[in-house]
């Protein structure tokens, strides 16, 4: 299983106790060969609670870095498919092309 954590490192220091648990990610083995893995992704919030999953199916193993595989994991998990969804806009924010 892979585990990637995302913290605030407050004042850019890493002392533990100036960090704060912002979300995580599990990406977890659930059935492979040697050339080809398949993944279940669990997504949690700064609380530890679960609030998405998703699945990857035959990814290439050693095709390129472990950060492709996160960010197609998470885009998955969010999306239900390996492309992002559309940019997230903050409601006090004044909309495209004003």
């Amino acid at each position: 299983m892979l585990l990637v954590t995302v913290e605030l490192l407050l004042f850019g220091d890493p002392n533990p106790k100036l960090r704060k648990l912002l979300g995580s990610v599990e990406i977890v083995n659930v059935g492979s060969d040697p050339r080809y893995g398949s993944y279940e992704v669990r997504l949690f919030n700064e609380a530890g609670k679960e609030f998405a999953t998703g699945e990857l199916a035959d990814y290439p193993r050693f095709a390129t870095t472990v950060f492709d595989l996160v960010a197609r994991g998470v885009a998955t998990a969010l999306a239900g498919k390996e492309e992002l969804p559309p940019r997230p806009v903050h409601p006090w924010s004044r909309l495209p092309n004003e």
